[in-house]
């Protein structure tokens, strides 16, 4: 015979895949708010550190506080304290996915015209893709963990699920500080030649420019 908890899991998956699609849907809609609303520079023969990185950076700082805050309240059995960390922290990736998408599409747009060139940019849209696979990884995680809270799943004796939740956020959050560091190193690397289109190593991203 099932136990409470089955009963309340069976519950649970059908929630969380349709929190997925929620959150999948705003994610894809702030991503197409932000290059609608933001101005879309012209394409540099070098790389220029963008706002969009900052941004991302301070969402990452908070998301790793409120997780940090969320893991506190529950070993002291706050449990308001605890669930309203997490709606924030839930909230920071969102906000974090989206930004990040845009932050890929930037790198590719600034390419000089028809081409990238084989420096630091191709770097950052590879390590960028990887990270944000990563992530929503890590944000299902996190979005099962704020819904099995919410069903009283977890107290001071049982929280391995939010602990696994916030270190996951803690690796994630340094991989983007690497991320940044390219990008900084990036802005201050000299410009590379323009090589012609026939001469092999250039790749083309005028199709992607144009998403």
């Amino acid at each position: 015979m099932p136990s409470e908890w089955d009963l309340v899991r069976a519950d649970l998956s059908r929630r969380f895949f349709l929190a997925m699609l929620g959150q999948a849907g705003l994610v894809i809609c702030l991503y197409l708010l932000l290059r609608t609303l933001m101005p879309s520079p012209d394409p540099a023969r070098t790389f220029h550190l963008q706002p969009t990185y900052a941004v991302a950076t301070a969402l990452l700082v908070a998301g790793s506080v409120f997780l940090h805050r969320a893991l506190a309240s529950v070993r002291r059995e706050r449990q308001l304290q605890f669930r309203q960390s997490l709606l924030k922290a839930l909230g920071c990736a969102v906000l974090f996915v989206s930004i990040q998408s845009y932050a890929l599409w930037l790198t590719i747009r600034l390419a000089p015209d028809g081409v990238i060139q084989p420096d630091v940019r191709v770097i950052i849209a590879v390590v960028i893709a990887i990270h944000a696979g990563h992530f929503i990884v890590a944000q299902s995680i996190l979005l099962w963990v704020t819904l099995s809270a919410f069903r009283d799943r977890y107290d001071h004796e049982y929280h391995w699920g939010v602990t696994f939740a916030t270190w996951c956020w803690h690796v994630l959050g340094l991989a983007w500080m690497f991320i940044l560091l390219i990008a900084i190193m990036g802005t201050f690397s000299p410009r590379p030649p323009m090589w012609p289109a026939d001469q092999g190593a250039p790749i083309r991203v005028e199709a992607a420019r144009n998403l």
